[in-house]
């Protein structure tokens, strides 16, 4: 009835972790001529309002995503939280799907805390190699009615909205570009993705260890794709004159290159 993913091998995992995604990539390209609708006109007085607003519309687009519920509650500061139960191609495996949302400006990274973190990470800043375990744990343990323990595999999606500000036009408050969508990897995959400090797509959060602030770090976008292109999603508005963003999928073939596939959508 069910794997325990703890049996799959690496790739096996990975196969997991990109089948969430693309469902997830789905729906966000099913919801988001109403996400630009609503993010450009609801206004918002400062920055961490606007992330506020980013958070809801990943609530919006995910509600059509969900698949056979785990009445299991994850407690841990990520916005969106499903214990479920996840088809795949070697069972039905028990999954916590993570997602947190994020706004901003820039395009080209994103800050975690240190409880977001779902891999290990070291990394070089200031000429010091710096180490941060994981917050988020690799599973979660539930208990099924027949005594045994269930391994939820914790899977981690960020979603980055970006945009640019608009103070000269009266219309809306603010210009959505695109959307980007991020898979990190699960905490087994680190010796893949980051075994040395000098290899790694994370780098030094800006947080003050004298004010009490949890430790935070960056996760910048070209390393990430570099690593691995389809952890990278983009969901760009240029160039398309309905609202939705481009409906395109970015992978890599069988000699390692990176493509980009259109991909169908049923608009909500």
């Amino acid at each position: 009835m069910y794997e325990d993913y703890r049996s799959l091998s690496d790739e096996e995992l990975e196969l997991l972790e990109k089948q969430t995604l693309r469902a997830i990539v789905q729906a966000l390209q099913q919801y988001s001529r109403e996400a630009r609708e609503i993010f450009e006109v609801t206004p918002a007085t400062s920055k961490s309002e606007v992330i506020v607003l980013a958070e809801d519309l990943t609530q919006y687009a995910l509600e059509v995503a969900e698949l056979f519920p785990i009445n299991k509650r994850y407690a841990g500061f990520i916005d969106y939280k499903r214990a479920r139960w996840l088809p795949t191609f070697a069972g039905l495996i028990p999954q916590v799907l993570l997602v947190d949302a994020k706004a901003s400006t820039e395009n080209g990274r994103d800050t975690l805390q240190a409880s977001q973190l779902p891999m290990d990470a070291e990394f070089i800043s200031q000429q010091k190699v710096v180490q941060l375990a994981a917050g988020v744990h690799p599973h979660m343990d539930i208990s099924a009615a027949d005594g045994k323990q269930l391994h939820a595999v914790t899977t981690s999606i960020f979603v980055h909205f970006h945009y640019r500000d608009t103070p000269a036009d009266p219309e809306r408050a603010r210009e959505l570009r695109d959307i980007y969508v991020l898979a990190l990897p699960h905490n087994r995959l680190k010796p893949k993705y980051n075994p040395r400090p000098d290899i790694t797509f994370f780098g030094a959060g800006k947080h003050s260890p004298a004010r009490g602030e949890e430790p935070r770090i960056r996760v910048y976008f070209s390393r990430l794709r570099k690593a691995a292109p389809w952890r990278l999603q983009q969901l760009s508005y240029s160039g398309r004159s309905d609202g939705f963003t481009t409906p395109s999928w970015r992978d890599v073939d069988g000699l390692g290159h990176e493509t980009n596939e259109p991909f169908s959508f049923l608009p909500r």
